[in-house]
């Protein structure tokens, strides 16, 4: 079954590489017109490049910016049906002594109050046109609480849960769905940074034996933005190969 996006927007936050590129050539690939949103315009314009899409330089740490890049976004897709907020910040650290005010401030600025915002902006035209689909990224380390990951981190995603299910009671009448992803450990370049030459000693610790693709994210981002998943709401959806069983 081929899944068609024909006629639907969509706006990708933190789309200049990694899983957000992903996302954006699968949904573009479906049909959907794209604007990717980035603290790195250029690798926006790459991925956008491909298919004509909109790139848009956004900083979500700042508030202000998010809400115009939303509005941007908006205007210039004629409407977003589909908000991705994939963007995210991590920050490396060794308990919370090694959580200073400044990081845990700018790690939950971007993780969680830009969703925050970018939903605030879109979800009322949502509510107009009748339809819409938001998928936040949390992450295993709010399921199951951070291994390599800081405490900051894991905290703003676990923040993400609670916005998404809040929002999906919000906006299911209107015909909105609100669902978030929990990737486990995927193959992105700070990823394989982190884990370096131990790949084979995490992968061990994942029992399909493997560490995850961008694709494999983007292809379950696929299915919750499609007509296959419109009685899908308010669920967080585990992609980690097994190694949380939620």
């Amino acid at each position: 079954m081929n899944i068609d996006l024909d006629g639907m927007t969509a706006l990708i936050t933190g789309g200049a590489g990694g899983i957000g590129r992903a996302c954006a050539r699968t949904l573009a690939e479906a049909g959907a017109r794209i604007a990717v949103a980035d603290l790195n315009l250029a690798g926006a314009q790459e991925t956008v490049a491909p298919f004509q899409g909109i790139a848009l330089g956004c900083d979500l740490a700042d508030p202000e910016d998010a809400a115009r890049t939303a509005r941007n976004a908006e205007d210039a897709l004629g409407g977003v049906d589909i908000l991705i907020n994939n963007a995210g910040l991590i920050v490396y650290c060794d308990g919370i002594q090694g959580v200073t005010v400044d990081s845990w401030d700018k790690v939950l600025d971007v993780n969680l109050r830009a969703p925050y915002i970018l939903c605030r902006e879109l979800l009322a035209p949502m509510k107009a046109r009748g339809r819409g689909r938001i998928i936040n990224f949390s992450s295993m380390a709010a399921r199951s609480g951070a291994i390599d990951a800081g405490l900051q981190y894991a905290c703003s995603k676990a923040g993400l849960i609670g916005l998404t299910r809040t929002l999906a009671k919000e906006g299911g009448p209107y015909g909105i769905t609100v669902n978030a992803l929990a990737p486990g450990i995927i193959a992105t370049d700070p990823v394989r940074a982190k884990v370096g030459d131990r790949e084979a000693d995490y992968a061990a610790r994942i029992p399909l034996r493997r560490l995850g693709q961008a694709q494999d994210v983007a292809n379950a981002v696929l299915f919750l933005a499609s007509p296959l998943a419109s009685y899908i709401t308010g669920v967080v959806l585990d992609i980690n190969g097994g190694m949380y069983m939620g």
